[in-house]
Protein backbone atom coordinates (compact mmCIF):
# COMPACT_ATOMS: atom_id res chain seq x y z
CA UNK A 1 0.00 0.00 0.00
CA UNK A 2 0.96 3.59 -1.29
CA UNK A 3 0.64 5.95 1.82
CA UNK A 4 1.61 10.04 1.19
CA UNK A 5 3.87 11.10 -1.65
CA UNK A 6 5.49 8.53 -2.68
CA UNK A 7 5.75 9.28 -6.10
CA UNK A 8 9.11 8.24 -7.83
CA UNK A 9 10.46 8.77 -11.30
CA UNK A 10 10.96 5.88 -13.51
CA UNK A 11 13.97 6.65 -16.31
CA UNK A 12 13.92 4.45 -19.53
CA UNK A 13 16.32 4.00 -22.65
CA UNK A 14 15.93 4.95 -25.96
CA UNK A 15 15.21 1.44 -27.28
CA UNK A 16 12.30 1.09 -24.43
CA UNK A 17 10.50 4.73 -25.38
CA UNK A 18 8.71 3.26 -27.72
CA UNK A 19 6.63 0.84 -24.93
CA UNK A 20 5.79 4.20 -22.88
CA UNK A 21 4.17 6.44 -25.50
CA UNK A 22 7.89 7.95 -26.47
CA UNK A 23 8.28 8.82 -22.81
CA UNK A 24 11.53 9.21 -21.52
CA UNK A 25 10.79 9.31 -18.20
CA UNK A 26 7.42 9.29 -16.37
CA UNK A 27 6.37 9.38 -12.37
CA UNK A 28 4.65 5.89 -10.50
CA UNK A 29 3.42 5.66 -7.11
CA UNK A 30 5.33 3.24 -4.93
CA UNK A 31 7.10 2.81 -2.22
CA UNK A 32 8.71 -0.63 -2.81
CA UNK A 33 9.92 -1.84 -6.61
CA UNK A 34 7.32 -4.28 -6.49
CA UNK A 35 4.78 -1.44 -6.43
CA UNK A 36 6.33 0.30 -8.97
CA UNK A 37 6.11 -2.67 -11.15
CA UNK A 38 2.83 -2.78 -10.65
CA UNK A 39 2.08 0.45 -11.56
CA UNK A 40 4.26 0.66 -14.45
CA UNK A 41 1.99 -2.69 -15.41
CA UNK A 42 -1.10 -0.31 -15.11
CA UNK A 43 -0.09 2.54 -17.46
CA UNK A 44 2.22 0.42 -19.75
CA UNK A 45 1.25 -2.85 -20.61
CA UNK A 46 3.56 -3.27 -23.53
CA UNK A 47 6.74 -1.84 -21.67
CA UNK A 48 6.17 -4.79 -18.88
CA UNK A 49 5.53 -6.95 -20.86
CA UNK A 50 9.16 -6.68 -21.86
CA UNK A 51 10.45 -6.43 -18.29
CA UNK A 52 8.36 -9.46 -16.77
CA UNK A 53 8.43 -13.01 -17.48
CA UNK A 54 5.00 -15.49 -17.23
CA UNK A 55 5.33 -15.40 -13.40
CA UNK A 56 5.44 -11.71 -12.65
CA UNK A 57 9.59 -11.48 -11.94
CA UNK A 58 11.97 -9.49 -13.45
CA UNK A 59 13.51 -10.88 -16.99
CA UNK A 60 17.31 -12.08 -16.39
CA UNK A 61 18.02 -9.61 -19.03
CA UNK A 62 16.70 -6.80 -17.13
CA UNK A 63 18.88 -4.36 -15.16
CA UNK A 64 17.60 -2.11 -12.69
CA UNK A 65 18.77 0.55 -10.53
CA UNK A 66 17.67 2.77 -7.98
CA UNK A 67 19.78 6.37 -7.71
CA UNK A 68 22.08 4.40 -9.22
CA UNK A 69 22.67 1.22 -7.01
CA UNK A 70 21.89 -2.28 -8.56
CA UNK A 71 18.82 -4.15 -7.35
CA UNK A 72 17.37 -6.46 -10.13
CA UNK A 73 18.74 -9.40 -8.23
CA UNK A 74 17.36 -8.22 -4.92
CA UNK A 75 13.26 -9.56 -4.71
CA UNK A 76 11.35 -6.39 -5.68
CA UNK A 77 8.68 -6.66 -2.56
CA UNK A 78 12.53 -6.08 -0.87
CA UNK A 79 13.40 -3.53 -2.37
CA UNK A 80 11.92 -0.04 -0.50
CA UNK A 81 11.33 3.09 -2.27
CA UNK A 82 10.79 6.78 -1.21
CA UNK A 83 9.70 10.05 -2.97
CA UNK A 84 12.09 11.00 -5.52
CA UNK A 85 13.63 8.12 -6.02
CA UNK A 86 14.60 7.33 -9.10
CA UNK A 87 14.03 4.22 -11.12
CA UNK A 88 16.16 3.14 -14.14
CA UNK A 89 15.68 0.35 -16.34
CA UNK A 90 18.05 -0.97 -18.89
CA UNK A 91 17.93 -3.79 -20.56
CA UNK A 92 21.03 -5.83 -20.22
CA UNK A 93 23.52 -5.66 -23.67
CA UNK A 94 25.45 -9.31 -24.97
CA UNK A 95 27.35 -10.07 -27.74
CA UNK A 96 30.72 -10.92 -29.08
Amino acid sequence: MVEGDMRVRVELPTGLRQYAGGKSSFEVRAASLADAIREINAQHAGLAYRLLDDQGRMRRFVLVFVNEEPVAHLPPEDVRLRGGDTVHILPSVAGG
